[in-house]
């Protein structure tokens, strides 16, 4: 039996419901048959069919859930990874993977119009997938690092079974600043492999390898073009995006007859266990609007003239800090202590090569005539060493005396 495998467009189907769509057909050991690509009516049908969704589409993430939620809570899923949403967790379709590492368990989450819109008129044509893979999940990760594929505008980063994200931006010089962050976090964690395997989306020029290799601080190595349908590689540990609601249909009612007692006694266990969840969840949420009422009114007793509260704390935070200044005390993120503790982390070369101080916003700007990156990266450790949180913003100019600008936020918590 073969297998027909489509690769959606992230515009499809509201933009360009003609636009032509990637296709190909697998042989039963995931051998490549044939491909092609063609609008909808023109698709070939075969008895199997399934999708690739656009990376950039999906989100994939992680939460701790309770013992035995996947099935009870399946409904909850969307509120379980709420502050990491963009839009109400209504308007999302949330699918769970595996238990990671750290315990949390993996998370696929897309649009719930979109792909119930996809759905439909795939099936207006007759073609009703079974699954549904998301594209961050397919190249194949290698065992010492990461992959990522990249057009020269954005791409995807796969760092992970079950785990990777849509970047977007960087260039031939820089690496997209989504990147970045993931490789600072990982570093931090710890948890840093040991290489980056690029791999360019077909046409797309490679970068400065060299380049990305020394603003990542990790080893960049050029991989085999990207084509997703090319080279088609079998979904391992990838997260079927087809579940629950959006679960294929007829693929097993012979068993009818036999299983309805005990499904419908399964399915008032389930009701009577979600119900009590759903109890719990409520109570959880009652109890979070209490306190930020509690915090209010805290806030409007001390500060009665305030006419509008948005953040309590936030609110508090600042006007005691107004309050602070008003009455001449200084804040660790005054002008004064900070570049006090700047200073002491300093060494004689570097007060000598300043070239310019700036304070703004609490944040204070050191200009430093260095010599290279080393150097550069040597200060900022010095100064991380003694408590301050800052960063190395940018290097211009060449060796042997660069211009490097380090941002100092206060000190590290």
């Amino acid at each position: 039996m073969s297998l027909l495998r489509i690769h959606i467009p992230p515009f499809w189907p509201d933009d360009e419901p003609a636009a032509a769509l990637p296709w190909c057909r697998l042989g039963a050991r995931g051998e490549r048959l044939a491909s092609g690509s063609a609008p909808l009516a023109d698709l070939p049908h075969d008895e199997a069919c399934e999708l690739i969704l656009p990376a950039e589409l999906v989100l994939l993430t992680g939460a701790v859930l309770p013992r035995g939620s996947r099935q009870k809570m399946r409904q909850m899923l969307p509120y379980a990874i709420e502050d990491k949403l963009v839009t109400e967790p209504d308007a999302v379709h949330v699918v769970a993977g595996s238990t990671l590492a750290d315990g949390q368990t993996a998370l696929a989450a897309i649009d719930k119009a979109w792909l119930a819109r996809v759905l439909a008129r795939l099936g207006e044509s007759g073609l009703r997938p079974r699954n549904a893979w998301p594209e961050t999940l397919l190249p194949e990760l290698p065992a010492d690092g990461w992959v990522m594929v990249w057009n020269g505008r954005g791409g995807f980063l796969r760092s992970g079974a079950q785990s990777g994200m849509s970047l977007d931006g960087g260039s031939t010089a820089q690496p997209p600043a989504a990147l970045s962050l993931s490789v600072a976090r990982a570093r931090e964690a710890a948890a840093l492999p040991r290489r980056l395997l690029l791999r360019m989306g077909e046409g797309a020029p490679p970068p400065d390898l060299e380049a990305w290799s020394h603003a990542l601080g990790m080893a960049v190595e050029a991989g085999v073009e990207w084509a997703p349908l090319r080279h088609p590689d079998i979904p391992g540990g990838g997260i079927d995006l087809l579940q629950g609601a959006f679960a294929a249909s007829g693929l097993a009612r012979n068993g009818w007859p036999d299983l309805r007692l005990p499904l419908i006694l399964a399915g008032l266990i389930a009701a009577l266990q979600i119900g009590a969840t759903t109890t719990e969840w409520w109570l959880l949420s009652r109890e979070k609007q209490q306190l930020r009422a509690a915090m209010e009114k805290s806030f409007r007793d001390a500060f009665p003239d305030a006419r509008v509260v948005v953040d309590a704390p936030l609110q508090m935070q600042r006007n005691l800090a107004e309050l602070r200044g008003s009455a001449g005390q200084l804040s660790p993120l005054d002008f004064l202590p900070l570049l006090a503790r700047t200073a002491t982390a300093l060494d004689a070369d570097s007060r000598g090569n300043l070239r310019a101080i700036r304070y703004e916003a609490g944040q204070l700007s050191l200009e430093v005539a260095l010599p290279d990156r080393a150097a550069a990266d040597a200060l900022l450790k010095r100064l991380l060493d003694a408590g301050l949180a800052g960063q190395l913003q940018n290097i211009s100019g060449a060796a042997p005396q660069s211009l490097a600008r380090i941002a100092i936020t206060g000190n590290t918590p």
